[in-house]
């Protein structure tokens, strides 16, 4: 079993996430739990110092087993959508596998496209509560001055690859520049920034 590392923003982001937290999560306590032993056939005892090194030894592990829990809550996105969208998507900046959090949801969100100040997604989640995913992501723009962005998520797939086609024939008149690139880049940054 291969454990590769993945970028965040890319496909595949979670699941290899996953993995590595999981066996992360399990060396953990397996380090206390031989740290326990070690201590019992020395001492012939549980009552001696190794024995709380151990016990302290399970809050890091616990908080890596519940992150490992939350990771196992979502789901990357799938091929076939991830075939579908690649043709249209062009040379935009874009992101997968996002997970977006809030005090009073969680948002995820399959891959992202962006381009001059306009921010689309796709869900495929149909638990995700877009509009609220959408005012999330204004909310968070505007408080680290990335200006005004128009931000659409889809949970439909036809209307998203719909909505990546119409932004390119847009996008088709105006010219890159430096400052449009540089504000992809700051977009990206911060998405990757906030997501799990």
């Amino acid at each position: 079993m291969k454990f590769r590392k993945k970028k965040k923003g890319t496909k595949g982001y979670l699941n290899s996430q996953r993995k590595v937290m999981l066996l992360w999560t399990v060396l953990l306590f397996v380090m206390s739990l031989g740290i326990f032993l070690i201590g019992y056939i020395n001492t012939g005892s549980k009552e001696n110092y190794l024995t709380i090194i151990a016990v302290l030894g399970c809050l890091p592990a616990s908080r890596s087993l519940v992150n490992t829990i939350v990771l196992f809550r979502y789901h990357g996105i799938s091929d076939a959508d991830y075939k579908k969208i690649q043709p249209h998507v062009k040379d935009r900046m874009t992101c997968c596998d996002m997970v977006f959090t809030s005090y009073e949801k969680n948002y995820e969100i399959h891959h992202l496209a962006f381009q001059k100040d306009t921010l689309v997604g796709y869900t495929a989640n149909p638990s995700c509560d877009a509009k609220a995913c959408e005012k999330h992501l204004h909310e968070l723009f505007a408080k680290n001055d990335l200006g005004e962005v128009d931000i659409k998520i889809f949970k439909d797939l036809p209307k998203y690859l719909n909505r990546l086609d119409s932004i390119a024939l847009k996008e088709e008149e105006l010219s890159e520049n430096e400052e449009a690139s540089q504000k992809a880049q700051s977009v990206r940054a911060l998405l990757c920034a906030l997501s799990l």
